[in-house]
């Protein structure tokens, strides 16, 4: 069974990477920002990791296809 609201915060972690990442390469200086992005994304593949190694992977996935849609809608 899949859990909508874990698959949200995963996007949303990798969406908030996304645009701070694309905001980067226009100048903006975000290390404070991407350094938290960056804490929160490691606790949520640990917590994924907890449940098993298909969720460390799901979680890898919904993180990747966030950061995809925030670089493109930050464009």
């Amino acid at each position: 069974m899949f859990n909508w609201g874990y698959a949200l915060i995963g996007f949303v972690i990798g969406w908030l990477g996304g645009v701070t990442k694309a905001a980067e390469k226009r100048g903006a200086q975000n290390t404070g920002l991407q350094g938290l992005i960056g804490l929160v994304f490691i606790g949520f593949l640990i917590f994924s990791a907890s449940f098993g190694f298909e969720w460390l992977i799901m979680a890898v996935v919904e993180v990747i296809i966030g950061a995809f849609v925030g670089i493109k809608m930050a464009r």
